[in-house]
């Protein structure tokens, strides 16, 4: 996430006194996040769309009672990922080989978050691309921390497993 991102998240949870977001305002400032978080998390940006699109649709009405529209969005993207994700039945398995120079290529690690299972892929993503912390991604997905915690330790040894030249 980057640091405008994080800023903005922090904005749209955010409420002062007198002032609260609209949801013109959620929907500017965080579209571009959860898209990136929906794609990471389905592979297609036709699905990721279609996920995000849906998300802001099912909390549009409720939005004047929400304390915290990111974080709920934020969960409301990653269960529509969730659904989306049960209704396939094939995964991709195909390894993209490391660069010609032997080095690691981005599309190579890319591939192998991939084909980690979906629930150590959710939380690797929910870390390292969105930057949250154990107790936020256990909050999103509804889980203790402790879960998210041994999840992660076992995604990043099936990375460390799967790419040994990233060291």
């Amino acid at each position: 996430m980057s640091t405008t991102d994080a800023s903005l998240a922090a904005r749209a949870d955010m409420i002062t006194l007198g002032e609260r977001m609209t949801f013109e305002e959620l929907y500017a400032e965080q579209y571009r996040s959860m898209l990136r978080l929906a794609h990471a998390l389905v592979d297609t940006r036709e699905q990721a769309e279609e996920v995000v699109q849906d998300s802001f649709a099912a909390i549009y009405e409720r939005f004047d009672r929400l304390d915290h529209p990111t974080a709920y969005l934020r969960t409301t993207v990653v269960n529509g990922c969730r659904r989306v994700l049960r209704r396939r039945m094939l995964l991709r398995r195909q390894p993209t080989p490391p660069g010609e120079d032997g080095s690691l290529g981005y599309n190579h690690v890319v591939d192998a978050i991939k084909r980690l299972p979906h629930k150590q892929r959710s939380m690797i993503v929910l870390r390292y691309d969105l930057q949250l912390t154990d107790a936020e991604i256990a909050a999103t997905l509804g889980i203790p921390i402790g879960t998210v915690k041994s999840t992660l330790h076992r995604a990043l040894a099936a990375l460390r497993k799967e790419l040994p030249d990233a060291r």
